[in-house]
């Protein structure tokens, strides 16, 4: 069985590698309350990152020939997990 290397598996592989390189940062580089954890700051640059990779679709979609429909649903929910996962680190350090 061959892997399709095709844009939403493309996209889908950034958000999880994203997220597994964010989570070991998280728990190999310890962080206080003054300075972040590497995880967490990872997590926070991933918002300008995410939005830029979501414009490059969004103008791909609406200017291009191809469907980037299942892209643009896929940079949705990583960013419905990315605020799940900030809410809960935010509610266990409380």
């Amino acid at each position: 069985m061959a892997l399709k290397y095709t844009k939403e598996n493309i996209a889908l592989g950034f958000y999880i590698l994203y997220f597994l390189i964010a989570g070991i940062c998280f728990e190999l580089f310890p962080g206080d309350t003054v300075n972040p954890n590497m995880g967490i700051a990872l997590m926070y640059l991933f918002i300008p990152i995410s939005l830029v990779y979501f414009m490059v679709h969004l103008v791909k979609q609406l200017f291009g020939k191809g469907n980037y429909t299942k892209c643009i649903l896929i940079h949705g929910v990583a960013w419905v997990a990315l605020f799940v996962l900030l809410f809960a680190f935010s509610s266990a350090k409380k």
